[in-house]
């Protein structure tokens, strides 16, 4: 099978398609043929080494497509969404322990568009537990699960304040004062951006506000001194690691795909590349000139 493979961290050069065995089924796994692969920021900084972690003899997390063997025989031929934690999407077949189906009518494309980022999304705002009349910053929209953030606090009955690399959203990130900008009186915010002055965000909060970290784009974890936070008695709440997205999103990851389906929660599509394109396909997503998932086809 054609798959890609990480040479070594650095630029999106190191990732580089060839031959490779199909990958063994083990008790539990599913063995999928793929049809369409997601390429989630995470991934670029996994590439580049700037996340630590043994590089996988083939890369990625993300792909959806038909069930070629599993424990339970019904499940064959049906069409899945999977999440590979040990790497292996990049590639014509993966196996995978962790993967739901895909409802009737959504296409391989957008289903992987959708099934991580919009548990995730599905999981922060009930973490969160976002009301209506609440004012809440998403960071990032222009993202997959920064879209899906706003769409879902909307639909709760908050008002949205989003940022991004763009002029898109309410704020353009890419000013390094940016948070100056951000208005008073938030309630919640999604905090995804990181690096030491984050703080700087904690004057523009309502008393007893909720702060949601569950990324660091910039590179850094997001610095928030623990005075600043006991004096407005704001909660800070670490979401990730095997808990958050090993129980909670997959909790949550049928009901956000049911959400996709019935068309409640529609999924973006940046761009799709084929595989052998999975260079460019990096390029773009580090470029955060796009907005929504960027999709591999094998």
């Amino acid at each position: 099978m054609r798959a890609v493979v990480q040479h070594g961290t650095g630029g999106p050069e190191v990732l580089v398609v060839e031959d490779r065995p199909e990958p063994a089924r083990n008790p539990g796994e599913v063995l999928v043929r793929t049809e369409a692969i997601g390429v989630p920021f995470y991934e670029t900084q996994l590439r580049s080494g700037l996340i630590p972690a043994g590089p996988p003899s083939v890369f990625g997390h993300e792909a959806a497509g038909i069930v070629l063997d599993a424990d339970d025989p019904n499940l064959r031929g049906k069409r899945v969404v999977t999440m590979s934690y040990t790497g292996g999407a990049y590639a014509e077949v993966v196996a995978a322990s962790q993967y739901a189906l895909v409802p009737g009518g959504l296409s391989p494309e957008l289903a992987v568009a959708a099934a991580v980022p919009a548990s995730v999304a599905l999981a922060l705002i009930k973490t969160a537990d976002v009301k209506a009349g609440e004012t809440v910053l998403v960071e990032a929209a222009s993202g997959a699960i920064g879209g899906f953030l706003a769409r879902l606090a909307e639909q709760r009955g908050a008002r949205v304040v989003t940022t991004a690399g763009n002029t898109e959203a309410d704020i353009d990130h890419r000013d390094p004062d940016w948070r100056q900008q951000v208005p008073e009186g938030i309630d919640v915010v999604f905090e995804s951006i990181g690096g030491p002055r984050a703080a700087e965000l904690t004057a523009k909060l309502a008393p007893h506000a909720r702060i949601l970290a569950y990324g660091m784009l910039s590179g850094e974890f997001p610095v928030f001194p623990v005075a600043g936070l006991i004096a407005r008695g704001i909660t800070l709440i670490g979401f990730g690691g095997p808990d958050a997205y090993g129980k909670r999103v997959a909790a949550d990851r049928a009901e956000a795909l049911g959400l996709v389906a019935d068309g409640t929660l529609p999924p973006v599509i940046d761009r799709t590349y084929p595989l052998a394109d999975v260079a460019a396909a990096h390029a773009r997503v580090e470029s955060r000139e796009g907005v929504g998932k960027v999709v591999l086809i094998p």
